[in-house]
């Protein structure tokens, strides 16, 4: 079979039912006519409610080459896909350049410094190199277990809630917003008064990697945020201070495995990362949580306060609530790959695959009731959003431990907390998906 062509989509009778607007009291998408080739991450219309043309793609065209984004990339929809090609070692995660395929070649000089911090990311490297990085990382993580954590993210979850008035306060900027980078400046031993400007330099590269479209004038204001992120990182007074304090950032210093050390420039990139990765995820996870948990009785919002149900309730929001919508690949050699569908994916090495994470985790071939909040779903959930194989995310405890601790504590101060209507403010990219306020009250 050949590529797919582009083409307009339009709902028959055989036509699988759009879901619920995952919470969010926005009717769903209009599929009159939806045109597979508008999608992109930056047009409101699909961060607003990705879901319904995710239902139309894994039904209709769940492997799609799209010619507008990246210049050629394939699109995957479907569980099966985006789990097997996670796992195929054709292809590479070195794709720090991919958002700046536009530009001329001449003019990505102007982003070489930014986009060296970005290649020296473990997220972006393969084989040996990868698993030496990663065990290299995982090392200085040892003594950053759950008992450790626990108690420090517990006091600056405490620290956010005292401040907030509980008849009515917006959860996004005084409690997701400030409190993921606050944990990791905590966890890499730098101050965490610091938060607000991790938030703005992280942010910044967060919309890089999560659009599909970007101007040159963010192209430089992001590489200007890359380079003071990575200045903060590096500077003398952070570095004694973690050492001081035993910090992620100190640890990954002095960690050796087989005679090696990271370098200074990878020790910074590895923390970059970390933050890049985390601070974004946390927010709009819990943001994206409390939306969906108000759908759902103040009884069964008690899973989360009891240890033994707290795990696998975060496991369904994690699934359901996808605070980053798709995993990036490009082909390292030219190969064919046979589809779920029957299509057959020609690759050429260094074409970029987008596979939709947020997607397959509503996928009704694997999961029962897939676009509903089921808190006690048994164990194990096989959502995709930290992946799978080799390249699981490295951060994924910090976020399952900071969001259980987060949600928990909520709702234990507040049961009956409540969410009254109100007009939904998007995160300007759908690749980090979720939103910037929600007003929030703890009276019933």
């Amino acid at each position: 079979m050949t590529p797919r062509e582009p083409r307009i989509l339009t709902p028959t009778t055989s036509a699988v039912p759009a879901p619920p607007n995952d919470f969010t009291g926005v009717p769903a998408m209009s599929l009159d006519l939806v045109s597979v080739e508008d999608f992109s991450h930056n047009q409101f219309q699909y961060i607003e409610d990705p879901f319904s043309f995710y239902a139309l793609m894994r039904e209709r065209s769940p492997a799609h080459l799209s010619g507008t984004i990246y210049g050629g990339t394939w699109l995957m929809f479907r569980y099966a896909d985006c789990a097997r090609l996670m796992r195929d070692e054709r292809l590479s995660n070195a794709r720090s350049a991919v958002p700046l395929r536009f530009l001329p070649a001449e003019q990505r000089e102007e982003f070489a410094d930014m986009l060296d911090i970005y290649a020296r990311w473990l997220a972006f490297h393969d084989g040996r190199e990868h698993t030496r990085n990663r065990r290299q990382a995982n090392k200085g993580y040892v003594p950053f277990t759950d008992e450790y954590l626990e108690p420090r993210i517990q006091g600056l979850v405490d620290q956010l809630l005292d401040q907030v008035d509980p008849t009515g306060f917006d959860l996004m900027s005084q409690f997701a917003f400030p409190l993921p980078a606050m944990v990791i400046a905590d966890v890499l031993g730098v101050p965490v008064e610091a938060h607000a400007e991790l938030n703005r330099w992280t942010d910044d590269i967060a919309h890089l990697f999560g659009s599909t479209s970007v101007s040159v004038e963010h192209l430089r204001r992001t590489r200007e945020s890359t380079r003071q992120l990575a200045a903060f990182l590096a500077s003398e007074d952070n570095a004694r201070r973690s050492r001081a304090e035993g910090g992620l950032l100190h640890q990954l210093r002095e960690a050796e495995v087989r005679g090696r050390r990271f370098s200074e420039r990878d020790v910074v990139a590895q923390a970059a990362l970390l933050l890049f990765a985390g601070v974004a995820s946390i927010r709009y996870l819990i943001g994206n949580s409390v939306r969906a948990l108000t759908a759902v009785p103040a009884t069964e919002r008690e899973l989360l306060l009891h240890p033994a149900t707290a795990g696998p309730a975060v496991e369904e929001l994690l699934r359901l609530c996808t605070p980053v919508s798709f995993v990036g690949r490009v082909a390292g050699e030219d190969f064919e790959y046979t589809a779920s569908d029957g299509t057959v994916v020609p690759l050429r090495k260094g074409q970029p695959l987008l596979l939709y994470v947020a997607s397959a985790n509503r996928d009704p071939a694997v999961f029962d009731r897939p676009d509903e909040l089921v808190l006690d779903r048994p164990l194990p959930n096989r959502h995709l959003t930290f992946g799978t194989g080799r390249h699981l995310c490295f951060g994924d405890p910090l976020v399952r431990q900071t969001t259980r601790i987060a949600l928990s504590s909520l709702y234990r101060r507040w049961p009956e907390l409540h969410v009254p209507p109100q007009e939904n403010n998007w995160n300007n990219n759908l690749g980090f998906h979720g939103i910037t306020s929600l007003q929030v009250t703890g009276d019933a």
